[in-house]
């Protein structure tokens, strides 16, 4: 870890972490002389998958520990507990390139070993250095809730798989790396998102980031290692199980000036983007504007998304980083998405489902995103809460968690770009929803592209699995895309029987051309507990 006269002064404004103070004795509640431990566990497993268990330690430059050995427990209330133990920790350990600063650990347990249904894990590593030998318990971050990590171990694929390919655009590597963030290794990104049913993901990690030195995160690399380094990772795709593709989060300006984040995927050249990273720019001072990164990205045959586009930045952030939200004219520049989900179904996703309607009854096509912006939270996110004081924890968070559903197979990451250009996608926490030309549940009608208004019925044809929820209800909503007129509900049910699939025709006899038709689904498990899914539009001129 850095000394503090080498970091940025705005950084420290803003935000602490377990290793980081202002001066030797600053007080802080988080602070602790060992390394950062985590251990988490993918969401979900999905047929025939082992459960991961990941282990991450973090900061070994400042503070070595030696892992001994590692107990994990699963519970379930019908079933009781299990115990499993693992000691000969290397054999488990992910190769990757920050191996000097971080140390993965993937430890499986067999899925045979396992009942169906939601289990409760917990997991304690025993570490030991030159001056003491001590134990963590799920995590060792002062005021975190040490709550059981939860998983649901199923045994049906995620509703709709053999219709479609599901995946989390927006994914942070341990490429991102700062005082109060890391990611864990491209390796185990692959082996958590396959493990919990997703087809593609895209490395989304920051301009900001991604230009500096391998060793040093506060200082930039003309050279551009990271970059590169990456690169060269994600281009054998014959390591990953999933499809990952390159991608880049990128700090550019709104017309406000603001610095506001741009998504792009499929590219194969560095973007830069360093104004709200803290660090001193000495190679890349440019801020490209949103017109300039986006036509960049578009250079390089990639796709350009607003990301989290209404998440609402603190006062210190605005005022030392410049940060600022997306505005509906921010959108004129040829933005191909917008990844209004972002971390779960709350006032957030309200403000950006309501901006994106707005969009679409300006005329703006633009297709609905989901992402999560996970910097390795694969069952929580762990961040700052109060600088100095006080861990966050955020149960709707994590990798997978909001899904963007490809309507289509994909083998490749061309292929995923293609749909998404399309905006033949929907997005989802959990079943599966989808407008379709007939019966045939793979003539998709969903598209950014206007289509004639079919003559015969339309389908609405939703999924979901026990693990989701029984289907409760299905709306159809119709609007237009001109200025002024607002969307109106065309269709609503409230099913009251247990039912996991249905198909409801919707007559055409009723819709104009200039319109356009989007599905929504809700779930609900015995618990109260919803999950939702959203179409794109079917759009006919």
């Amino acid at each position: 870890m850095l000394s503090p006269n080498e970091i940025n002064l705005p950084l420290l404004l803003l935000y602490a972490e377990i290793h980081y103070r202002f001066f030797p004795f600053f007080p802080s509640l988080l602070f602790k002389r060992e390394p950062e431990v985590l251990f988490d566990v993918p969401y979900r497993v999905g047929p025939g998958e082992d459960l991961p268990i990941l282990l991450i330690i973090n900061d070994l430059v400042r503070f070595h520990a030696e892992p001994q050995q590692v107990a994990v427990t699963v519970s379930q209330p019908s079933t009781g507990t299990k115990v499993y133990h693992f000691s000969d920790l290397k054999q488990y350990e992910v190769d990757h390139p920050f191996k000097k600063l971080q140390r993965a650990f993937i430890l499986p347990v067999a899925k045979r070993e396992l009942p169906i249904g939601q289990l409760f894990i917990n997991a304690t590593v025993t570490l030991k250095n030159e001056k003491k030998k001590w134990m963590v318990f799920n995590d060792n971050l002062n005021t975190s809730s040490k709550r059981a990590f939860s998983c649901y171990c199923a045994d049906n694929p995620l509703p709709g798989k053999e219709l479609c390919s599901y995946g989390d655009i927006h994914v942070h590597s341990q490429f991102s790396q700062s005082h109060v963030e890391f990611g864990p290794p491209l390796a185990v990104i692959d082996r958590i998102a396959k493990s919990c049913g997703l087809s593609f993901v895209g490395i989304t990690d920051h301009s900001y980031d991604l230009s500096c030195l391998m060793d040093n995160y506060l200082n930039e690399d003309q050279s551009l290692e990271r970059w590169n380094q990456q690169k060269e990772e994600l281009s054998d795709t014959l390591n990953f199980s999933t499809i990952m593709i390159q991608g880049e989060e990128i700090s550019c300006q709104n017309l406000m000036g603001s610095t506001v984040h741009l998504g792009a995927l499929g590219i194969s050249d560095f973007i830069p983007g360093s104004r709200d990273g803290a660090r001193k720019r000495l190679h890349f001072k440019q801020q490209l504007t949103i017109k300039q990164a986006v036509n960049e990205i578009h250079r390089q045959g990639g796709f350009a998304f607003a990301a989290h586009p209404v998440s609402r930045s603190g006062l210190l952030q605005r005022l030392f980083l410049h940060r600022g939200a997306w505005s509906e004219e921010d959108f004129h520049e040829q933005i191909d998405g917008i990844q209004a989900f972002n971390n779960g179904i709350n006032q957030s996703w309200v403000r950006g489902k309501k901006l994106w309607l707005k969009l679409l009854q300006q005329g703006n096509r633009i297709p609905l995103l989901a992402g999560n912006d996970a910097h390795g939270d694969f069952n929580r996110y762990r961040a700052i809460k109060r600088p100095f004081l006080s861990i966050n924890e955020d149960f709707q968070r994590f990798m997978g968690y909001g899904k963007t559903g490809i309507y289509g197979k994909c083998t490749n990451a061309a292929e995923v770009l293609n749909y998404l250009y399309k905006g033949s996608i929907f997005i989802t926490t959990g079943p599966y929803i989808s407008i379709d030309y007939s019966k045939n549940p793979k003539n998709f009608s969903i598209s950014s592209a206007p289509s004639r208004l079919p003559g015969n019925n339309l389908y609405i044809h939703a999924i979901s699995t026990p693990e989701f929820g029984a289907l409760g209800k299905i709306s159809l909503f119709t609007g237009s895309t001109q200025k002024g007129i607002n969307e109106r509900i065309f269709y609503v049910t409230n099913i009251k029987e247990t039912i996991y699939e249905l198909q409801i025709p919707v007559e055409t006899k009723f819709l104009s051309t200039g319109e356009y038709l989007r599905a929504e689904v809700e779930t609900i498990l015995k618990n109260r507990i919803r999950h939702h899914a959203y179409t794109n539009c079917y759009f006919f001129d």
